[in-house]
């Protein structure tokens, strides 16, 4: 037997719909004389996980080559160059992250494992650190390469680490290429084994490597291996995991001591008003975690309960997946083209017959609407509907929804009321119930549970020709009169869009986000809200030679500021965006540039730095935007939003509009400034926003503004 007798290689893996450690790591290990392993930072758990198949690879006779780097930042290279020696001072890094008071599945047996390994020379460890600091790189290689004794290789590379997330929590990929598959796979072999073979003897250029601390290698023999039969260890913790998944098929109500208190009287107020109502909370503030104990505590009082979650977007249902994990819940993926109907229709069968008691559906709000809701009435007195960012619910595309009495209801949102809907916004209300808990933004704050900012309103304006189709618009606008209690016609809805596009696409602002980014060209964890706009005609249409404002954002972040950046939008799926996202948070990305699909639920709290280019008079887009960088992060001590406010006219130019021009001008500036107000109240430089608000209220004649007085379609 050899790796080309493995007949069932993939050539990608992913965490979440493959068992990676069974079958791949186990199978090609078994085959493997010799493994090198690149891993990236390195921790107790990375060690551990690492010996993950490597029982029969130990008692064949095989060879490991592990190689891994200490987490250094700018201040740990200014120590090294201040005098520090780089052997020593990394031994130092290595020895404080290294804890076995870790939980870990079968931890004393993995590191008698480890201990064996390193007492017969079957497994080394060398350490790689750049040789100086770099703010744009690091050493953070994750690859793989297992020998045969035909010298055939199968190697791999991707977005893991061999950490616990890695193979348990997080979506990771990685691709594979086996040596005898094709040319170019057999040429991937090669470069990634060359290339390993430079870093481990130290010849690859940049990098220094050492050897691994003698204090953790005796620290690891210490583990006494002498009674533990390595072949069946693998084969225990299948059989572990196996268990887990049974035991996790309901929620665990002893998991709620996990919540803060605010958390839990909102369960509490729920389940007092007969198991209905809305979790008011701020983006940030685990809105995701209280509705999964909501879960919880109605499966522990009902003992029978049919769940089905709803989301707007697919990188949600994803989320959601991973978070009901934590309270023992293991979901069914409903959305697109996965395989879920016959595994739908199987588990409401059996729920309906008793022969399970707990189901739990995550799914898109369209797919609900359009293949779940059938599935619903065999089970309706047990089935508990939630629907997070409900909003969107609101709308009349999906009111359909809200026609079946479900007897257990509950909705999640920061934003709940509808701009502009009153209709949509009492639909939710009277569907859903009332309130169990309103935690705003300034409460988060205060209380440490989202992180402090500081607020820079960046003021841009109208180009002439914009200021006139703006005001073309408006004309068309007023025409339409409504009652307080009627739906906005659609033809007024695509006025008002069109309205707002010029307001968010203003050709100014990428001038002042040149001028604005130009200081933070050299750092990382920055985020630019773009507009869904084009650059071309007037009316903002989506001409093949308009250009996308997100096109110009990105092209003068890498071409003339030389910066790493990615696009993260609605044209990545959900792989690219999870790759994106990583390399993000490792720093190996310095920038997002986002248009609306980071608007709602998307959980990357490394951002620390925002320039918001899309104005929204909307309060739903712009506090779920704001609450976007406000997540809590190690190291990020506070914020910076950097907010593009569009002016009609330059302030020393505003009281030279026309009198018939000057209402619509004074409405506009008053909507933008609802939302500068809005941000200062909260930041920890009110006083530098309030002089700019005062400034622009005098250039513009403006002595107070009341939001009940600006007329939206002026």
């Amino acid at each position: 037997m050899g790796l080309r007798d493995i007949s069932n290689i993939k050539i990608e893996y992913t965490t979440f719909s493959d068992e990676v450690v069974n079958n791949f790591y186990v199978p090609c290990l078994k085959e493997s004389i010799e493994y090198k392993r690149a891993v990236g930072f390195f921790s107790s758990s990375i060690l551990l996980q690492i010996s993950k198949g490597l029982g029969i690879f130990a008692k064949n006779g095989g060879k490991i080559k592990l190689l891994i780097s200490p987490r250094l930042d700018e201040n740990d290279y200014k120590a090294i160059e201040e005098g520090y020696e780089i052997k020593k001072y990394v031994e130092n890094k290595l020895i404080d992250a290294y804890d076995e008071n870790i939980d870990f599945d079968q931890k004393e047996d993995r590191f008698a494992l480890l201990s064996y390994l390193i007492a017969k020379d079957i497994l080394d460890i060398r350490v790689v650190v750049l040789n100086k600091h770099n703010d744009k790189a690091m050493y953070h290689e994750k690859l793989g390469i297992m020998k045969d004794d035909e010298d055939n290789i199968v190697s791999f590379s991707g977005s893991g680490n061999e950490s616990y997330n890695a193979f348990n929590l997080n979506y990771e990929c990685f691709d594979v290429y086996r040596s005898w598959n094709s040319k170019d796979d057999a040429d991937r072999c090669a470069i990634k084994d060359f290339r390993f073979d430079s870093l481990w003897s130290g010849f690859e250029k940049g990098v220094v490597t050492i050897p691994f601390p003698e204090i953790i290698k005796n620290k690891i023999l210490s583990h006494d291996y002498k009674n533990v039969d390595f072949v069946k260890l693998d084969e225990d913790l299948r059989k572990l995991y196996v268990e887990k998944q049974v035991k996790g098929s309901v929620p665990n109500v002893g998991l709620l001591d996990c919540l803060y208190d605010y958390q839990l009287k909102a369960i509490d107020n729920w389940v007092n008003n007969g198991y209905q109502g809305i979790f008011d909370m701020a983006t940030g503030t685990g809105k995701t975690f209280t509705g999964c104990g909501a879960i919880t505590q109605l499966f522990e009082d009902k003992k029978r309960l049919f769940v089905i979650i709803c989301c707007p977007y697919i990188h949600l249902v994803d989320q959601w997946c991973e978070e009901v994990q934590n309270f023992n819940i293991v979901p069914i993926k409903c959305y697109g083209s996965i395989n879920y109907e016959k595994k739908v229709k199987r588990e409401v069968q059996k729920f309906k017959h008793k022969r399970t008691n707990f189901v739990c559906l995550i799914t898109t709000n369209i797919t609900f609407q359009k293949k779940l809701q059938k599935y619903v009435f065999d089970n309706l007195d047990d089935t508990l509907l939630v629907v997070d960012e409900a909003h969107n619910f609101g709308s009349k595309n999906l009111s359909s929804c809200m026609k079946v009495n479900y007897p257990y209801r509950l909705a999640l949102s920061a934003t709940l009321d509808r701009h502009g809907d009153e209709a949509g916004t009492a639909r939710l209300y009277k569907f859903f119930g009332k309130k169990s808990i309103t935690y705003s933004l300034e409460q988060a704050i205060q209380e440490g549970k989202l992180t402090r900012y500081k607020y820079y309103p960046v003021l841009v304006y109208l180009s002439e020709s914009e200021l006139e189709e703006y005001y073309t618009l408006t004309d068309k606008i007023k025409k339409y009169f409504l009652n307080d209690d009627d739906e906005l016609p659609d033809g007024l809805k695509m006025l008002l869009i069109q309205r707002s596009r010029i307001v968010a696409g203003a050709n100014d602002k990428i001038r002042a986000l040149k001028n604005q980014i130009e200081p933070y060209k050299r750092r990382s964890n920055l985020l630019i809200y773009c507009g869904a706009v084009k650059y071309g005609d007037l009316n903002y249409e989506n001409d093949e030679e308009d250009i996308r404002q997100i096109d110009k954002v990105s092209d003068i972040l890498i071409n003339d500021l030389n910066m790493i950046a990615a696009r993260f939008t609605s044209q990545e799926d959900s792989i690219q965006r999870q790759q994106i996202i990583n390399a993000y948070k490792n720093e190996e990305i310095q920038a997002l540039v986002a248009i609306k699909c980071l608007d709602e639920g998307m959980n990357i709290p490394a951002i620390k730095t925002a320039f918001i280019l899309a104005s929204s008079t909307n309060p739903k887009e712009y506090i779920q935007r704001r609450g976007r960088v406000l997540r809590k992060f190690p190291g990020k001590k506070y914020a910076e939003i950097f907010d593009f406010v569009t002016l009609p006219r330059t302030l020393d130019s505003a009281n030279l509009a026309p009198p018939d021009k000057r209402k619509t001008d004074k409405n506009m500036v008053e909507r933008e400034l609802l939302r500068v107000m809005d941000f200062a109240r909260l930041s920890n430089n009110p006083s530098y926003c309030n002089k700019i608000v005062e400034t622009i209220k005098y250039a513009y004649g403006i002595d107070t503004i009341n939001e009940e007085d600006i007329w939206e379609y002026e």
